[in-house]
């Protein structure tokens, strides 16, 4: 085959190959050739296209693998490399034992404005003349219209900040707020915050249906999305929440901000306890760039953390907090701790730890009852009886002479709080629990264990007290009852007398109720818990059961005769400020002088310093609970004593308890004639604010007076009183809403300070004092119950 046939057979294939394709694109140009061609040579074109598509994808595979490809390869993945990072898992949540959450994790939103959108840009252009042709009238009615929507969504919006957020208290107003927008849209910017503030969900979701966000229907299934959605964008995070603020604050705990490789680190409390639990597990996703853009494939997924159901009742909590809260502001304390827990089981219902952070303010710090080894004073009394009688020592009719109330021992004199009025004389080895008598309980322990005082801290240990309670708690301590044998050089002759009424040693709260628990039930010692299971989703991880760590902590008739004492106590003795007429209460009060330092017991402003308790149980004839309650350094113008001071606060929470759980019938109680019997104040805050929440809640208007101010609060009987704002004197702002107590306070120059959450529980300076123009004042929030 010489050169011009190849050439004419190429030129053929060319002309066959025009026209097949102008046959394919073109329905008019198919002729005979093509008919011809798609009949007669149609198996060879396919064939022909397919040995070429064959030999590219070779040739790509060639290159591919050819040190050329590999080179190439390796410059791509420099451009755009895959990246593997980590998926944070979602923190598990803190439940009550009612199954509402104490802690949980929550999404948060930030609002920023993108000023770069094209939407806003016919406002950055010269506005069109009056006098134009059509279509510049048409676009300058298209700006004016723009204009008009984006100045007031921008007052719409600065409103709805003002009414949402104090602005104040970043020093900010509805005019520095729009300055600052302003600025971010002269720059273009892409990110300028709405707020700097997090949204929670729930204002996030109210948002939405406010202005300028609302969505308007202009129709049947027609709706016109406003100019400011498209302005605005939102960044998400979680956030952990804890509903009931400060209450169990120490308690439950509190997490970092920032996590640690990309899971929650916890601080104290339940939350650092169960923190490998509730945190979770880190999963892992691969970004790669595709097709000009990223996309993202969960290699990995995460394991949210698992959930903690704790034995804490919140409304019982709130009860015991309030209380607690009360006692301490009123005499002037700088610390409390109220434990209450389960006798049958040893889980712990309610646990608060108040220390003042100002004047008459007072915040969790620090979880005292579990952590606080200080001395308990009398309540211990309790124990060294226990030891005695059971030791066969004494019996509760024997009598012994306490005198005056004075007795020296060991170089020096121990005294009866009655010392000063001559003493007890004579009296019974039960009415030195009864009456508190130091000198006759430390006369019965001398006497019976001077030459072998480490039987007798032994015995003390056997009680509990040398038990490891393994609490739930980070920081808990143990508490300690030192021996003789421990460290012989620190045993002085004074030793075991001040040891057997409460001195000497270091007891926990926690410690000396888990005692008292034991006594009320039975003789067994049951260990205090704070967790009852742990879930991941609906599985069941781990159950938490009643621990007995003492069957029996004393004989049956040693336990009888201790719990005749303590119902004497609360009867006849030191801690009638606890007796009820509601429920029967038993326990023993405590008071004991606070160490300070090398001065002794004496700071240094010369005044001696009380740790005050009580620890009890109730009902007496059928324990339920038991609870202790402690008071640190109470006002030196009172009287100390633990039957006056804390005794209350328990008699307070079992009648609450009471009537939480065991409602008196409204028919069987008399009616007062006094229709003030019946009247308390509901309510208040700002007249506008208050008529209008009434009127939407269907409620009749009230009845004003003639001199309504501003601010005025309403009682049960609908009647109306105007609060008084006198200029130079602090208002009452208790049971006010936050927003309405910061605006009064505001208005007449003071400088108001929240913590906490929900309404005006507390205030820092109280109501009627004289205050300059720029005080601060702290105003505690709660859910008063």
């Amino acid at each position: 085959m010489n050169l011009r046939t190849i050439t004419a057979k190429l030129k053929a294939f060319v002309a066959a190959a025009k026209a097949l394709a102008r046959g394919l694109f073109f329905k008019s140009q198919r002729g005979v050739e093509w008919h011809r061609l798609t009949h007669d040579r149609y198996p060879w074109v396919v064939a022909f296209i397919s040995l070429a598509m064959v030999l590219v994808m070779l040739r790509i595979v060639f290159f591919i693998l050819s040190p050329d490809g590999k080179r190439y390869a390796e410059m791509a993945s420099k451009v755009n490399p895959p990246r593997y990072s980590a998926v944070e898992p979602m923190r598990g949540s803190i439940y009550a034992r009612d199954g509402r959450p104490v802690a949980v994790t929550s999404p948060v939103y930030r609002l920023f404005f993108d000023f770069g959108h094209e939407a806003l840009e016919p406002l950055r252009q010269p506005l069109p003349p009056k006098d134009g042709d059509s279509k510049q009238q048409a676009k300058r009615e298209q700006i004016l219209k723009l204009r008009a929507e984006y100045e007031a969504g921008l007052d719409s919006l600065a409103e709805l900040m003002s009414n949402t957020f104090d602005l104040s208290a970043r020093k900010l107003t509805k005019a520095r707020l729009k300055a600052r927008w302003k600025q971010g849209f002269d720059t273009k910017s892409r990110h300028c915050a709405v707020y700097p503030a997090d949204v929670p969900y729930v204002q996030y979701r109210a948002f939405e249906q406010a202005e300028p966000f609302v969505i308007h229907k202009t129709g049947p299934n027609r709706y016109k999305k406003r100019l400011f959605s498209k302005l605005i964008y939102t960044e998400n995070e979680s956030r952990r929440v804890y509903p009931f603020g400060s209450l169990a604050y120490r308690t439950i705990g509190h997490i970092y901000d920032r996590t640690d490789g990309g899971l929650t680190k916890a601080r104290f409390g339940l939350e650092l306890r169960y923190n490998d639990l509730l945190r979770g597990e880190l999963g892992e996703k691969l970004s790669f760039y595709n097709m000009g853009r990223y996309e993202q494939t969960i290699s990995k997924p995460p394991v949210d953390g698992a959930s903690v159901y704790t034995t804490l009742d919140m409304n019982i909590q709130s009860i015991v907090e309030r209380n607690l809260r009360e006692q301490l502001s009123y005499l002037e304390a700088e610390s409390g701790t109220v434990v209450l827990m389960e006798v049958k089981t040893g889980k712990v219902v309610s646990i608060s730890n108040l220390q003042r952070t100002a004047p008459g303010v007072y915040h969790e710090t620090v979880n005292m009852a579990v952590s606080d080894m200080s001395e308990p004073g009398s309540t211990f009394k309790v124990a060294s009886m226990m030891v005695a009688l059971d030791d066969g020592v004494v019996h509760p009719n024997d009598t012994i002479d306490v005198g005056n109330g004075l007795w020296k021992y060991g170089g020096k004199v121990i005294r009866d709080h009655n010392a000063h009025h001559g003493g007890y004389g004579r009296i019974s080895v039960a009415q030195t629990i009864v009456k508190s008598s130091n000198v006759g309980v430390a006369k019965i322990i001398t006497r019976a264990y001077e030459s072998r005082p480490d039987d007798y801290v032994q015995k003390i240990r056997n009680l509990g007290f040398g038990e490891d309670l393994k609490l739930e708690i980070d920081g808990y301590e143990k508490a300690r009852i030192r021996k003789r044998s421990d460290n012989p050089d620190r045993w002085y002759n004074t030793t075991l007398g001040w040891m057997s009424y409460g001195y000497e040693t270091q007891v926990p709260p926690i410690y000396t109720l888990a005692f008292f628990n034991a006594i009320a039930n039975g003789g067994r010692y049951m260990r205090p818990y704070f967790v009852s299971e742990i879930r991941r989703q609906d599985q069941v991880i781990k159950t938490f059961e009643p621990t007995v760590v003492r069957e029996q902590i004393c004989k049956p008739e040693t336990l009888t005769a201790i719990q005749e004492m303590l119902r004497r106590v609360v009867t006849e003795g030191t801690g009638k400020k606890a007796r009820s007429p509601f429920v029967a209460i038993s326990g023993k009060s405590g008071t004991a002088q606070l160490a300070s330092g090398r001065g002794g017991y004496r700071d240094s402003t010369g005044h001696v310093r009380h740790q005050v308790s009580f620890c009890a149980y109730f009902p007496s004839e059928a324990p339920k609970y038991s609870c202790i309650a402690v008071i640190r350094r109470p006002s030196s113008q009172f009287s100390a004593g633990g039957g006056v001071m804390a005794a209350p606060i328990i008699r307070k929470i079992a009648e609450s308890l009471l009537a939480l759980e065991d409602p008196i019938p409204l028919d069987s109680l008399r009616r007062s004639s006094s229709p003030k019997a019946y009247t308390k104040e509901i309510a208040a805050g700002r007249a506008s604010a208050l008529l209008a929440v009434m009127a939407q809640l269907g409620m009749p208007t009230p009845r004003m007076p003639k001199d309504a101010g501003l601010f005025i609060a309403v009682d049960t009987t609908l009647h109306a009183r105007s609060l008084p704002a006198t200029n130079g004197r602090v208002p009452a702002v208790v049971g006010m809403s936050a927003m309405d107590a910061v605006y009064l306070l505001r208005k007449m120059g003071y400088n108001p300070r929240l913590r906490g959450a929900g309404n005006v529980v507390g205030q820092s300076i109280p109501a009627g004092s004289p205050a300059a123009a720029g005080t601060e004042v702290v105003l505690e929030l709660g859910f008063a119950s």
